[in-house]
């Protein structure tokens, strides 16, 4: 049986769960009559794509009223014949259906196999079924939008264009091999000046994609400082819950606690730690050290200082041992402020007062904007970045080295890039992509 070519099936909602409606799509050559063996309309229509019918699906041991609907090549999904079966959302109805249409001869779709079909079938590059993967698993609104945008082809235009200017100037350099006698330096102008293009174009987005992790991952934030100086006090009022104690006894907080937020679409997960001072006590002592560990591993750290006390030696000696690139100075107790200290920013954790201006803080310590585009794959960051390699290497030496050196670079930037959109991938390394899809995808 050609697994591209036979008929398959899946739940396109949760299979084992109970909802108000449940989903089965079918796709493939046989998806129309398989639907008519267990669907019948309650009003006999005319055949025409994507209209809904209502009416009554029969199965060996249950009826259901039911909607389905046809989808015809090439104007699907998947570029082939579809249907879909939307029932009442029980798990015994939709395993009834399935076990239905698996007795008519129709195989469950293994993971990913509808968009598979869909790269295929050229309704999709690969980087744009990517996208799809990346929205269904997409932890936050921004990391969300990121994979809209690589979905709706915003960075396969780019790929695209590179690859028209790329083509350009291998053709070029093809004419300049077979005919040197009759080409200038005004015919490796032109090429240069595409590469340079090219080459801006990736640098800024390799610079814009040098937060992804941020996107995808969230933000992690370690509250940090002394012990009372509010670091439970100030994760509480951050995330609008008593979710950390908070008491006047110092080392209340003995371990790490790790609380996530979403804030304009992206997730910051903020961290409280035991308050770091010299300590006896062998389970305080390990609470500090875990501390000092997450610090090293943060993003951010806000480090809290005590406007109501003066400060202190070890208070000092931490501020200078962070590095400066992602330490925010914040002084806490605001509203009871006896001393001044320089910080960059204050706040009352008893009050809320200045909470949303250090939010505003943490993203302007990160450069961090959403209103950009960003690679978040891997995969398309090393191609890239492989692309961008090669192109450099035309432009530094286009001047000394032979046509056939710089043709070959050329081409190797070229296929980077094909790779990225699926026309020069391997079977391999899209099997691997489809693998990590779920199975009614």
């Amino acid at each position: 049986m050609n697994k591209n070519t036979d008929t398959i099936m899946a739940c396109a909602t949760p299979l084992n769960a109970i909802g108000a409606i449940g989903i089965i799509r079918i796709s493939g050559g046989e998806s129309h009559p398989l639907l008519a063996k267990i669907f019948k309309p309650y009003k006999e229509q005319k055949d025409c794509h994507a209209l809904m019918q209502l009416g009554e699906i029969t199965t060996k041991n249950f009826k259901d009223k039911c909607f389905a609907v046809k989808f015809y090549a090439p104007n699907s999904y998947t570029g082939e014949d579809m249907a879909e079966i939307q029932f009442h959302g029980g798990v015994a109805i939709a395993r009834g259906v399935l076990r239905s249409l698996s007795l008519l001869g129709c195989r469950i779709a293994e993971p990913g196999e509808f968009t598979k079909r869909s790269f295929l079938n050229n309704k999709l590059t690969l980087n744009e079924a990517e996208g799809i993967a990346d929205i269904i698993n997409a932890q936050s609104e921004s990391h969300a939008m990121q994979a809209y945008r690589m979905l709706s082809g915003e960075f396969s235009k780019i790929v695209h264009d590179a690859c028209k200017l790329l083509l350009d100037a291998i053709a070029s350099v093809d004419v300049i091999l077979d005919y040197p006698e009759e080409t200038s330096i005004e015919d490796f102008d032109k090429i240069i000046v595409n590469l340079k293009s090219i080459e801006a174009q990736f640098i800024k987005i390799l610079d814009s994609s040098a937060n992804r992790r941020y996107i995808e991952y969230g933000i992690n934030v370690v509250i940090a400082g002394m012990p009372n100086t509010g670091k439970s006090s100030l994760l509480n009022a951050i995330i609008k819950d008593e979710r950390a104690i908070v008491t006047e006894i110092p080392g209340t907080t003995r371990d790490i606690l790790k609380e996530s937020i979403e804030i304009d679409g992206v997730r910051i997960n903020f961290i409280d730690t035991a308050g770091i001072h010299d300590s006896s006590d062998v389970i305080e002592q390990i609470g500090i050290d875990r501390a000092l560990v997450a610090i090293k591993s943060a993003d951010i750290v806000l480090v809290l200082t005590d406007l109501s006390e003066s400060p202190s030696n070890l208070e000092k000696h931490l501020l200078k041992e962070l590095p400066i690139e992602k330490t925010i100075k914040v002084g806490n107790k605001s509203d009871i402020k006896r001393f001044n200290k320089k910080t960059d920013i204050n706040v009352s954790a008893k009050t809320g007062c200045g909470i949303d201006e250090l939010i505003i803080c943490i993203f302007k310590k990160l450069q961090l904007t959403t209103d950009v585009g960003y690679i978040t794959r891997e995969r398309h960051l090393e191609l890239v970045t492989s692309a961008l390699q090669s192109i450099r290497i035309v432009l530094t030496t286009y001047t000394i080295a032979s046509p056939d050196i710089i043709a070959e670079e050329l081409k190797e930037a070229y296929r980077c890039l094909t790779e990225i959109t699926g026309e020069n991938a391997t079977e391999s390394v899209i099997d691997k992509i489809f693998s990590t899809f779920c199975v009614g995808k």
